[in-house]
């Protein structure tokens, strides 16, 4: 007992040398500066320039105890001259005017004589230039800071809350108004004790739509850099955005003292002493019950059912009424159906606040429970990808499942290829970016997601195009709800759409990342010839594959090409991918690329530096010619 005593006390006393040490790290890590003017043009000292900056960075200094965002020019005798200039305190802070003299006085040191410069603090940001700069977006130079801790928890759940804090952010910031500093402070928590804060702002001189994809881009980078952490912010010259464990912005607007630190103070004398004595009570409380779990199993998976609380606590955002869907798509109706798979109808819906939907109607022939269900919903609603529709959420009610994407206005790929009034509409460099798009969404989906999700299902109807002819792949995860729940394998339940099937797939029912590959080069030859693989009886399943490869093997690819493009396209592009598309139909999986190595052959400027491709799947031996197309 005495030995108990001596852990608790130490545990204890670990705890608050760990607690002031975060307090007095938090408060040295306020002084962190960014700023960039190496390599930029300079002015010659005693100039005309420099006499403008001087006035400019005067205006800035006499305006920072009246606004926390001014702007001002200072224009010369001739254009070269003139100086641009402004200052933006983060919304929140109540320490503006130091902040930017501050960082004024730190760029008249560190960029001595740069015609341009910016400098990134904690609570503000100032900028100059030769070059106007107002009403426009930029990322460049851009920062990402990371706290150098990882999460411990269950990151699937821990990504799945960051995204929605990040995405109402995002909202917030880009409508709300604070003064005339666009900007947006959140907490979201995980936890009774858990808690993470975040915060987004805008130049105010952006447009909602330019704010919104500022910080879209910031998220999608910040998600890349700090992922895994338990903090991290990313500083672009047009916006920010930040999320953090604690509190860094103040909880009420007007006050002088350090709340974070009042709180942490609080926190660390008077809730942890109870935190430690809890946690060792657990400890011994789980010793006293591994016994009695190892004779009746784990009562915790029983009573939850296979983790159904966690679950829960991260489907409230995503789950939706059913009669909210039925007032969306008009109960259903025939005139709201869109399209139909092998998974269920497809509608258009409108919510009641004017945002356009698309609502997948699964067929009722599933046998997966309700848990594994929403399980799978959990995990494949947190992924994001410019190149992926995202999923808004589900509903399931009376018998009914139900999965509600985004709506892609455009349509999908093959009502452009295969229509006869449609398909001019595309030109080859939209068609080229349209193939990249599809890869890196695949590449996204095999090897960057956590889920690792092998699709099964690729095809251009499964391709939809948004408002700027982006693909975005669609259905990507109804595969795995429904059926199949591993990365390869052999399934006596083939869910896929003949002549875009792997021959190991249709045929062995054999599956892996492999199976895509095979799809994807079968869309790639499709969207260079606008010709589809198989008609719509499933006849001449090989006529395209087996045509293309006897095209390459007679260096005449070009006569593959779609003859609404004949006047305009790239040689070099329309080689590289008919390539590409051979190399990933090849007859032996083994011999297909991953789609990381694709991604680097599209980046090859030399065709002849990609591998050589075999005959295809399906060729049909013994054929003497190939029909023309």
């Amino acid at each position: 007992m005495a030995s108990l005593i001596r852990l608790i006390l130490f545990s204890m006393l670990m705890f608050y040398l760990l607690g002031t040490l975060n307090i007095l790290a938090t408060e040295t890590a306020s002084t962190f500066r960014h700023y960039d003017c190496k390599f930029l043009p300079k002015f010659r000292p005693k100039s005309s320039y420099q006499l403008n900056l001087n006035k400019l960075l005067s205006k800035l200094t006499s305006k920072v105890n009246t606004t926390n965002y001014y702007n001002t020019t200072v224009s010369g005798t001739n254009k070269q001259d003139t100086v641009y200039g402004l200052f933006m305190c983060n919304g929140y802070t109540e320490k503006c005017g130091e902040c930017v003299n501050t960082s004024i006085q730190t760029l008249k040191s560190k960029c001595v004589f740069n015609k341009e410069a910016i400098i990134w603090t904690h609570e503000c940001m100032v900028r100059y230039s030769d070059r106007f700069f107002y009403n426009t977006t930029e990322k460049r130079p851009s920062w990402c800071v990371k706290n150098s801790e990882d999460y411990e928890g269950e990151l699937d759940i821990f990504n799945r809350m960051l995204s929605s804090l990040m995405e109402d952010l995002l909202n917030e910031a880009s409508e709300a108004q604070m003064g005339s500093v666009k900007f947006a402070v959140k907490k979201i928590t995980f936890s009774q004790d858990k808690h993470f804060f975040g915060f987004a702002q805008c130049m105010p001189y952006l447009s909602k739509e330019n704010c919104r994809k500022c910080l879209r881009d910031a998220m999608n980078f910040l998600q890349t850099c700090a992922k895994g952490k338990i903090g991290g912010r990313v500083i672009y010259p047009s916006c920010i955005v930040r999320y953090d464990h604690y509190l860094f912005f103040p909880l009420l607007r007007g006050k002088r003292k350090n709340l974070r630190v009042i709180a942490s103070i609080i926190f660390f004398h008077g809730v942890v002493p109870v935190i430690v004595l809890l946690f060792v009570c657990y400890l011994l409380h789980r010793e006293l019950r591994k016994d009695l779990k190892h004779r009746k199993g784990n009562l915790t998976d029983y009573i939850f059912g296979l983790g159904g609380e966690e679950i829960s606590t991260g489907l409230n955002s995503l789950q939706f009424e059913l009669s909210t869907i039925q007032e969306a798509t008009n109960k259903f109706s025939d005139d709201n159906k869109i399209g139909e798979g092998g998974f269920g109808a497809v509608y258009k819906g409108v919510f009641s606040n004017g945002l356009e939907i698309a609502v997948k109607r699964l067929k009722k022939n599933s046998s997966q429970g309700a848990i594994e269900f929403k399980k799978e919903v959990l995990l494949i609603s947190k992924l994001q990808h410019r190149n992926l529709v995202r999923l808004i959420g589900f509903c399931m009610q009376r018998n009914e499942k139900i999965l509600i994407y985004e709506f892609v206005h455009n349509k999908s790929l093959d009502y452009y290829l295969f229509s006869p009034q449609n398909h001019r509409k595309l030109s080859w460099s939209e068609r080229y970016e349209i193939i990249r798009g599809i890869a890196r969404g695949i590449l996204y989906l095999h090897e960057d997601s956590h889920l690792n999700i092998i699709h099964c299902d690729l095809k251009p109807s499964n391709i939809l195009l948004d408002n700027k002819m982006n693909a975005k792949i669609s259905d990507f995860g109804l595969a795995r709800i429904i059926s199949i729940d591993q990365m390869q394998g052999i399934t006596s339940i083939i869910s896929g759409t003949y002549g875009y099937m792997s021959p190991e797939y249709a045929m062995l029912g054999q599956f892996s990342m492999k199976s895509d590959v095979f799809s994807f080069g079968v869309i790639i030859l499709e969207i260079i010839s606008g010709k589809r693989n198989v008609d719509g009886n499933g006849k001449d399943l090989d006529d395209l594959l087996s045509h293309a490869w006897k095209k390459w093997k007679k260096n005449k690819v070009l006569e593959l090409l779609d003859p609404s493009l004949r006047h305009s396209f790239s040689e070099t592009e329309i080689k590289k991918c008919v390539q590409i598309g051979l190399l990933c139909v090849q007859g032996n999986p083994d011999q297909r690329p991953i789609m990381a190595k694709i991604a680097l052959y599209f980046s090859c400027d030399q065709v002849g530096k990609l591998p050589l491709p075999q005959e295809p799947a399906f060729l049909m031996r013994g054929k003497t010619e190939t029909k023309d197309f």
